[in-house]
């Protein structure tokens, strides 16, 4: 898939017709590292054998890694963030089919995170070349916090509609994994497994203690009984399975539904593509929108039997990408502003978004 996606890369520069000499003209290439305390730890303890026990687990520093080269021209209402690029940088136009010059621009960005404990790793890889009257983007978006991955070759034609508005349309062959709509429990408790083997599979495992009320040494049948349970490293973490069910259990849940995921690989679909952008720019107001919605879809690759009796296919549904940003400037010496930005993505039964909105006044 990867060699795929390089080798239409490859064309694609060349269809530019770009010199090497201007390929990396205007890029920046940039690496950050930035780290931080972690979030706060709420106290955990319980009492064993009128013993307090501290079961309060540390979480480790967030940290963040980031290596990327961008070459995206800026709109006239978007200034650069910092001195420097270090890659935390969202700019919701990075989304936008139509740029803001013609010809060749890319972005590739890889970033190694640590968050709230967590480990992840988010990529974007783009390449958009516009012209007068097509467009062609080639990207690639792993998103390890939203649990978003896709490889998409976008193709349209562009049409002009005055010096504001442009219409596109065309086709988006996209590779996603298939795991997306693949309900995976429903498949591990058909083969008869119970809730908690999955549990045993990632190394937990539980411990049966009673309360002896008597003080006999006996487990009456009338005694309180339940199971403690450990993590793969022999920490205890929940007390009773109910306690173990409540707080623990969904993430396992959620660490083998992407490990099916993964295993399951890529499928390969090709859908319609229909989109509308407009942009207006004045000092004191600008307006930049945009709409990309995907209205039909065909799956392109054969799915197992045994696999698709377990996939939930929405094959109804309407796939769609809507980006917003509005700014203005109000009194006599333009002091006052508003601003409202954002982006929504609804894709593949996955959604993913970001938006903020907020006042500035500047005092003279």
């Amino acid at each position: 898939m990867k060699k795929i996606i390089f080798i239409l890369c490859l064309l694609f520069s060349f269809s530019a017709k770009c010199q090497l000499d201007d390929l990396f003209k205007f890029s920046t290439f940039y690496g950050a590292l930035g780290v931080n305390n972690a979030l706060f730890s709420q106290g955990q303890y319980v009492m064993e054998n009128n013993e307090l026990i501290d079961l309060t687990r540390e979480n480790p520093h967030d940290f963040s890694l980031n290596i990327g080269i961008r070459k995206i021209a800026r709109f006239k209402y978007q200034n650069k963030k910092n001195n420097f690029y270090d890659g935390s940088e969202k700019y919701n136009t990075d989304n936008a089919l139509i740029g803001a010059v013609k010809g060749l621009e890319y972005k590739f960005q890889l970033e190694t995170k640590r968050q709230q404990g967590r480990e992840f790793r988010n990529k974007h890889y783009f390449l958009r070349y516009l012209s007068n009257y097509y467009v062609i983007k080639a990207e690639h978006l792993e998103n390890g916090l939203a649990d978003v991955r896709f490889y998409n070759i976008d193709s349209r034609f562009r049409v002009k509609i005055g010096n504001k508005l442009n219409l596109t349309f065309g086709g988006l062959n996209t590779w996603r994994p298939l795991g997306y709509e693949y309900n995976a429990m429903a498949a591990y408790q058909a083969a008869g497994n119970a809730w908690y083997q999955l549990a045993f599979d990632y190394g937990y495992e539980d411990h049966y203690w009673y309360f002896d009320g008597e003080g006999n040494g006996q487990d009456d049948w009338y005694d309180y009984w339940n199971w403690y349970w450990t993590n793969p490293d022999g920490d205890r973490i929940a007390e009773t399975d109910q306690e173990f069910y409540k707080y623990h259990y969904g993430r396992i849940v959620r660490e083998y539904q992407i490990d099916v995921q993964d295993s399951l690989g890529l499928t390969h679909e090709f859908s319609l593509a229909v989109g509308l952008s407009l942009y207006h720019y004045s000092d004191d107001f600008w307006i930049h929108g945009w709409a990309d919605v995907f209205p039909k879809r065909w799956l392109i690759d054969d799915i197992d039997e045994d696999v698709l009796q377990y996939i939930e296919l929405n094959n109804d549904r309407i796939d769609y990408n809507i980006g917003l940003i509005i700014g203005t400037r109000l009194g006599k010496k333009n002091n006052f502003g508003l601003f409202v930005e954002g982006n929504y993505n609804q894709m593949w039964e996955r959604n993913w978004f970001n938006i903020k909105t907020g006042i500035n006044y500047l005092f003279f």
